[in-house]
Formats: structure tokens, sequence, C-alpha cells
């Protein structure tokens, strides 16, 4: 059965160290996870300077939450367990999960089971969440949503 999870951020809290937006972090917590977990991941961002801030924090983490992770493109052949590409370069490599930061709907969503996607509280970034919940309903998946408190 093709799920996607919806976290829907709760209060106004924006950045934190290094720039990152709360949502950002809260998708690197959930990449230390689906490690943990044994799955390979995509991490799908916006844009090659997002992919970055997301390469940099994870390799900021301390040495029990490491997670071997590359740029697509980067690496050895087939990508690292762990990818972070951008619309200008996307993996190839086969992945179990996909964390969408991307503010439109990931044209390749199909070929996942398990997506993670997130509700900035951006009222502009909460409406483009909005069109992707309704994208990813027609396209035949479960949905579930879960309340989080920026932290």
């Amino acid at each position: 059965m093709k799920k996607v999870i919806f976290y829907l951020l709760e209060n106004q809290t924006e950045a934190s160290e290094l720039g990152m937006l709360f949502y950002e972090k809260l998708a690197c917590e959930k990449i230390v996870e689906a490690w943990q977990n044994k799955l390979r991941v995509l991490v799908a961002c916006q844009d090659q300077t997002q992919a970055e801030r997301i390469d940099e924090y994870l390799w900021q983490l301390d040495t029990e939450n490491f997670v071997p992770h590359n740029l697509a493109g980067e690496g050895m052949k087939g990508g690292s367990p762990i990818e972070i590409s951008w619309p200008a370069r996307r993996s190839s490599g086969t992945r179990q999960l996909l964390i969408n930061l991307q503010e439109q709907f990931p044209e390749f969503a199909g070929v996942y089971r398990d997506i993670i996607d997130f509700v900035p509280v951006n009222e502009r970034l909460k409406l483009l969440a909005r069109i992707r919940y309704m994208s990813y309903k027609d396209a035949g998946f479960n949905l579930k949503t879960i309340p989080t408190l920026c932290r």
C-alpha cells in the first residue's frame, strides 16, 4: 500500500543553526531514523542551495547519528544509502523512501511506496502542500497527517 505521511508544523519557529528551516531540520531527523531502520532514502530538495544545506547539516551530526550520504551525482556508483537531489540533478538509484522538500508534487513519486512530506507554517508553502496533498491522493496514495510542534 502506497502511503504519504505529512508532518503539519504547528508554530512559527522558522530557522535553526546553519540557516536551516524547521522542516529541513525535521527532514534530517527523519533521514537519521530511516538510516537506522536500514532504508535507502532519496531526499528531493527544492534547489541546489537547499540540498547543500541538508548535506552540510548531516555532516555536522555526532558520530552515533552519522548517515552515509551524498549529493546526487557524487560518490560511488548508484549513490550512497542517502542521496540528496534537486530538480536539475536527480538520482537514478533505487530507494525505498522519498523525503520530499520540493514545493511541487514530485513527478516521480509514483515509484515510491513510502513518502514523507511537510506542511510548513508559512502560508504560501502551506497552500503548496495542500496542492501536493491532493496530487498524492489523486495518484492513489493513502495519506496520514501528524501534527508536529516546532522545537
